[in-house]
C-alpha cells in the first residue's frame, strides 16, 4: 500500500473504495475477532451524470474529478456512511508492476536497494512516480524476491483531488491487484490464478498462500468485445453493452461476432499461466473468473474449454460475517465489489 503519512488512522470501520470505468463501489467492514460486513453500495456514473462519450481508442467512459466526487458523495450519503477516511484502489492500467530478486543483505539495506534497482525496471523517471514495494519471498541474509508497484504522481494527485472534493481523506492508495488477491485468495494455500475482466483492461493475477506472485495486464477487455458487437450490429456502444451483459457469449450470434477476440483473450491468459508454471515449477490449480464482465452468460464454460483447468466464480464475501438474508445478493455482486472489499480488508489488516 502507498500510505499517505499525513493522514491519521480511521477508528471503528475500514472503508474500501473502487473507482471503476463506469461505476463506483464501496465496501465497509468492521474488524475484531473476525471481519463483519457493515455496508456496501454502488453508483453507476451513467445514472448519476448521464452517459459520457466513449473514447475511440479505448472504449472507456470518461468522467471528470468533479463528477466522480459528486457521485461518490451521493453514494456514501445515501448509504449512511459516516467514515471520512478510506482506502482507494488504483486501476492496473495506470500503474506499473514488476518483481525482481535482491542478493542477501541486512534488513535496513533493503529499502535503499529497492530504490536503486527500481530504476532499471520502471519506464518512467523515478522523480515522476510513487513507489510501493513489499517482500514476497526470503528474509534477511538470504536472497529476497521484491514486488514493486510504481504509480505516476499525477495519478496520486488525481485521487487526492477527488477525495478532497468529496470531503474525504485517503488512508492509503493500493494497486487493485493486491486487493483482488486479498479478496479471493486470503484463505487459499494453493497456487491460484485470478482473471479480472474489467471494461478497460483484463488483469491476470497469480497468488500462492494468499500472496501475490505475479500479475499481467492484458489489452483485450470487455470494452473491445462490446465495440466488436456494436460495430457488427450497427448499434451504439452502450446499447451493445446491455446486449452483451444480457446474452453473453453463450448466445450464438454474440458468440460468433466476438469469438475471435474471446479466443485471443483466453489464449493470452493461457500462455501467461503456462509461463508462470514453467518459471516457478508449480501448477496453477484453479482459475477464478472475476470482474464485471465475469457476469457474462457463458464466460466460465468458455474459459474452462480454453484453459483446460478448473474454472470457477467465487463469492469474495465468504468468511466474513453478514446477515443470511444477504447471501444471494452478495454472491451476485461479488465479482464487481471484490476490489473494494480487498481494500477494506487491507485496512483491517493494518489495524486501522
Amino acid at each position: 500500500m502507498i500510505n499517505i503519512p499525513f493522514f491519521s488512522k480511521s477508528p471503528g470501520t475500514s472503508l474500501g473504495i473502487d473507482i471503476g470505468t463506469s461505476s463506483i463501489k464501496f465496501v465497509e467492514i468492521a474488524g475484531g475477532s473476525s471481519a463483519t460486513l457493515e455496508n456496501y453500495g454502488e453508483v453507476f456514473m451513467r445514472d448519476f451524470v448521464g452517459e459520457a462519450p466513449v473514447k475511440d481508442t479505448e472504449g472507456s467512459l470518461l468522467y471528470s474529478n468533479e463528477e466522480i466526487s459528486e457521485a461518490l458523495k451521493y453514494l456514501l450519503k445515501e448509504a449512511g456512511v459516516k467514515n471520512k477516511k478510506a482506502y482507494f484502489s488504483i486501476p492496473d492500467f495506470v500503474s506499473f508492476f514488476t518483481s525482481f530478486n535482491l542478493p542477501p543483505m541486512k534488513k535496513e539495506e533493503v529499502g535503499s536497494a529497492v530504490q536503486f534497482h527500481s530504476r532499471q525496471y520502471i519506464p518512467l523517471p523515478i522523480s515522476e512516480v510513487v513507489l510501493d514495494w513489499f517482500l514476497a519471498e526470503g528474509e534477511e541474509g538470504k536472497e529476497m524476491k521484491i514486488n514493486l508497484v510504481a504509480v505516476p504522481k499525477e495519478v496520486v494527485e488525481q485521487y487526492q483531488d477527488i477525495a478532497r472534493l468529496c470531503g474525504m481523506e485517503i488512508s492509503a492508495l493500493e494497486g487493485e491487484m493486491f486487493a483482488v488477491v486479498r479478496a479471493f485468495t486470503r484463505d487459499t494455500e494453493e497456487k491460484t490464478a485470478i482473471v479480472d475482466i474489467g471494461e478497460q483492461s483484463t488483469l491476470l493475477t497469480v497468488s500462492e498462500k494468499g500472496i501475490l506472485r505475479t500479475t499481467h495486464s492484458l489489452e483485450i477487455a470487455g470494452n473491445m468485445l462490446v465495440k466488436q458487437l456494436a460495430k457488427a450490429a450497427k448499434i451504439e456502444y452502450n446499447e451493445a453493452k446491455k446486449v452483451m451483459m444480457e446474452y453473453g457469449i453463450e448466445e450464438e450470434t454474440v458468440r460468433k461476432i466476438t469469438s475471435n477476440l474471446a479466443t485471443s483473450l483466453f489464449s493470452e491468459i493461457s500462455r501467461a499461466i503456462r509461463t508462470v508454471e514453467s518459471k516457478e515449477g508449480k501448477e496453477v490449480k484453479r482459475v477464478i473468473i472475476a470482474g464485471g464482465f465475469s457476469l457474462l452468460p457463458g464466460v466460465v464454460d468458455y474459459a474452462k474449454d480454453a484453459l483446460d483447468k478448473e474454472v470457477i466464480t467465487k463469492n469474495c464475501f465468504e468468511g466474513i460475517k453478514y446477515p443470511e438474508t444477504l447471501e444471494e445478493d452478495l454472491k451476485e455482486i461479488s465479482p464487481s465489489h471484490a476490489i473494494a472489499l480487498g481494500m477494506a480488508l487491507g485496512g483491517i489488516e493494518k489495524g486501522e
